[in-house]
Parts: structure tokens; sequence; C-alpha cells
């Protein structure tokens, strides 16, 4: 949850929008214009640095679908969000690709990693399912920033305290429950 908060928050910085139960809104940082000029995507031709805007704004909505879908499977249980200072990240095109980079394949390790906390069911299909929406993200993000888009044969899944540790340079502060959520996680 506190990474779909993370990511929700990240992409309605940078792009905008009403935001959501628990995510706030915000003014656009980037508009269409920055981002398809930007120069990472000089190299791509036309109609891929036409599409990014949209692509990206597709990733701000999913990341907020995943946020209400969570909210809802988890009900009263669900933790606070987090506090977020997105400032350095956002402070280009460049940074702002290179940091969606970097969540959305912390957002897959993490979903990789978590699957062995899920009893079964509903439950872990739906965490599989989001898991594969987060690796199309990284794959799109990692080809925009010249990495290769399926760089192993195998995601690695991470524990809790790694996938936080990533998050921890865009943690301002969080409710006591998450904090000791992931302290009791091995």
């Amino acid at each position: 949850m506190t990474l779909e908060y993370l990511e929700a928050t990240f992409y309605t910085q940078a792009l905008g929008g009403a935001g959501t139960t628990g995510v706030p809104s915000s003014g656009a940082q980037f508009s269409r214009g920055r981002i398809t000029g930007a120069k990472q995507f000089k190299g791509f031709g036309d109609r891929i640095r036409s599409n990014a805007y949209g692509l990206l704004s597709d990733i701000l909505d999913h990341e907020i679908t995943h946020v209400e879908f969570l909210r809802g499977q988890i009900g009263a249980g669900a933790v606070g969000q987090c506090t977020f200072d997105f400032s350095a990240a956002l402070s280009n095109v460049g940074s702002f690709l290179a940091t969606a980079q970097l969540l959305e394949n912390t957002g897959v390790m993490a979903y990789d990693g978590a699957i062995r906390y899920v009893d079964g069911g509903d439950n872990l299909q739906a965490g599989a399912q989001i898991a594969t929406v987060e690796a199309r993200h990284a794959s799109y993000l990692n080809l925009i920033n010249g990495d290769s888009p399926f760089p192993t044969a195998f995601d690695e899944g991470k524990k809790p305290s790694e996938i936080f540790a990533a998050a921890k340079p865009f943690i301002v502060s969080c409710p006591a429950a998450v904090t000791a959520l992931f302290g009791r996680l091995p």
C-alpha cells in the first residue's frame, strides 16, 4: 500500500491530477510539451515521442487505480499515507524519468518479494496482476532511459526492509503503523 501511495503521489506531482483517497491533488510539474520535447525522447521518432505524455499519464492512472483497489481490499486495516518529498526528483524531465524507472522497478521487486506473505486466492491473483502491470511500466521506463526493457530472465523479489530503504530518500515521515509494519516483516 505504501509503495502504491508513493508511486501515485509521485506521478500526480509530476503530471498533475485530482488525486484520490489518500493521494493529494497537485498541479503538473511537467507539461505535455516539456515531456515530448525532452532529450530522452529525441532518438525515438515521432510516434513514441508524441505518445510519451499519454503513456506516462496512463501510468499515473494505473497507480491511482492500484491505490483505490488496495484501499478497497484492505478496508479499515489500510495504513495511512506517508508524507513524500519528490522535489529533487522533479527538478527536470530527466530526473523525473530516472526516478520513475527506479520506482517502477522497485515496485516489481516489492510485489515479487511480497508474494510470500499473501495467503492465496483473490489477493494472490490481484497481487500478481498488479505486479505484471508494474513490470510493463518498468519495461517502458527502462527503454526510455536507455536500459534493457527486460534485463534478466527472472525478476528479483526484495524484502520489505529493502523496499523501504529504496523509497526512504523520498519519505519525509510515515504513520507509526507503517514503520511498525516494516519492522515486523522479515
